[in-house]
C-alpha cells in the first residue's frame, strides 16, 4: 500500500507546474495549457505555428497558419497583424504581457530580419534589432536586453553555423555569447539573468548547454541519442522538450542535475512554456 501511495505522489509531483506548449491533438496542432495535471485545449481559429502564453493573464499570441499574428485575449480572439509582403514569426510577451515582441521577415524570407516590439493592439512598432541575416528566437525578461540565434553561416562552411548574441537595446550594443561552430539556438535565463540556457548540437545530437554569463563557461547538460529542444527555467529547475525516436517526453532537471520525467500523454510536443 505504502509503494502505490509513494508512486501516486510521484507522478503528481512530477506533473504539479503550470506549463504550456503546442501538441498534436485529433490530427491538428493546438495550444494546450496544463494545471495540477489538469490539460485543456485553448480553441483557437487556425492552427499556431508559433506561439507564446502569459500565465499571469492567460492571454495568447500565436502565428496563424494563414501568416497572420492573432492575440486570445478573455476568449476573444483579434489579428493584430495580417502577412502581406513580409511574415512574421516567434512572438513573446515582454514587459510583464504588456508588450510583444515578434520576429519579422523582410519579404518573407530569412535574408533580412527584423526583431521589434508591439502593443497589444499590433501598433507602436520599435525597431529593437535588425541585420542582414537571419536572426530568430529572440528571449528576453525585460525588453531591455535581448538574446536571439543569429545564422553566421549558411553556404560554404560544410554546416550550419548558429550562435546565441545579446543586444543591449539602450546603447545598441550586441555581443556573442555562445561559440560552439554548430547550431546554437532557443535561448533562455533564468530569473536572475545569471545563467543562459539552449539547445546545441555541438556533439551530433541536440542537447541542453548552460552558459555562465559572468564568465562565458559553458557546460553540458543533457546527453544521448536525443533530442531536446524548447528550454525553460521555472524556480531554478530546467524543463525542456526530448525526442527519441518516435516518441515525445517533457522533462525537468532539477538543482541537483538529476533528471525526471513528467507525464502528459501528447505524441507530439512542441514550443514548450512553463509559469516562472
Amino acid at each position: 500500500m505504502k509503494k502505490v501511495l509513494f508512486y501516486l505522489f510521484f507522478i503528481s509531483y512530477l506533473s504539479a507546474s503550470e506549463l504550456s506548449f503546442i501538441a498534436l491533438v485529433k490530427d491538428s496542432w493546438q495550444i494546450v495549457h496544463c494545471k495540477e495535471q489538469k490539460c485543456e485545449v485553448i480553441k483557437s481559429k487556425q492552427e499556431p505555428r508559433t506561439y507564446d502564453y502569459d500565465f499571469s493573464s492567460g492571454a495568447i499570441v500565436y502565428v496563424a497558419s494563414d501568416k497572420s499574428v492573432r492575440t486570445i485575449i478573455d476568449g476573444n480572439e483579434s489579428i493584430i497583424l495580417q502577412s502581406q509582403k513580409d511574415a512574421y514569426t516567434q512572438p513573446l510577451f515582454i514587459e510583464n504581457g504588456k508588450k510583444i515582441m515578434i520576429v519579422k521577415l523582410i519579404n518573407g524570407n530569412s535574408k533580412k530580419t527584423e526583431i521589434i516590439s508591439m502593443n497589444l493592439l499590433g501598433k507602436n512598432h520599435k525597431l529593437l534589432h535588425y541585420q542582414h541575416s537571419t536572426a530568430l528566437e529572440p528571449y528576453s525578461q525585460d525588453g531591455k536586453e535581448i538574446y536571439y540565434a543569429n545564422v553566421s553561416c549558411v553556404e560554404g562552411c560544410g554546416h550550419i553555423i548558429q550562435e546565441i548574441w545579446k543586444k543591449d537595446i539602450n546603447s545598441g550594443q550586441a555581443e556573442q555569447i555562445t561559440l560552439l561552430n554548430s547550431i546554437s539556438h532557443q535561448p533562455t535565463t533564468d530569473s536572475e539573468d545569471k545563467y543562459l540556457y539552449f539547445s546545441s548540437n555541438q556533439k551530433g545530437n541536440y542537447h541542453i548547454y548552460r552558459v555562465f554569463l559572468e564568465d562565458s563557461s559553458v557546460k553540458q547538460l543533457t546527453f544521448g541519442r536525443v533530442t531536446d529542444g524548447f528550454p525553460i527555467v521555472s524556480k531554478g529547475e530546467l524543463f525542456f522538450i526530448r525526442r527519441v525516436k518516435n516518441k515525445v517526453q517533457i522533462m525537468k532537471l532539477n538543482r541537483d542535475l538529476e533528471l525526471k520525467t513528467l507525464l502528459y500523454s501528447y505524441k507530439k510536443i512542441r514550443n514548450l512554456k512553463v509559469k516562472q
